[in-house]
């Protein structure tokens, strides 16, 4: 169920968000042609996360189930 009402950015998001970014790209360096099915659902999962700390609809059906914006 997506989240209509916004809730207030803090500083602490925004170096969640750098963090995750940053986790990201280093994710996306390790990828090869072969076995690294995991780390490209750890990007997912990790891109995901941005996106609810950004404030972005997501298809994630876990990640809207929460009332407390501070557990997402």
């Amino acid at each position: 169920m997506p989240r209509k009402k916004k809730f207030k950015d803090f500083p602490g998001n925004l170096i969640k968000i750098k963090v995750l970014e940053d986790e990201i790209k280093y994710f996306k360096s390790l990828i090869q042609e072969t076995d690294t099915g995991h780390i490209y659902t750890t990007i997912d999962a990790l891109e995901t996360r941005v996106k609810a700390l950004k404030g972005i609809e997501t298809d994630d059906p876990f990640i809207y189930h929460r009332t407390d914006p501070n557990l997402i």
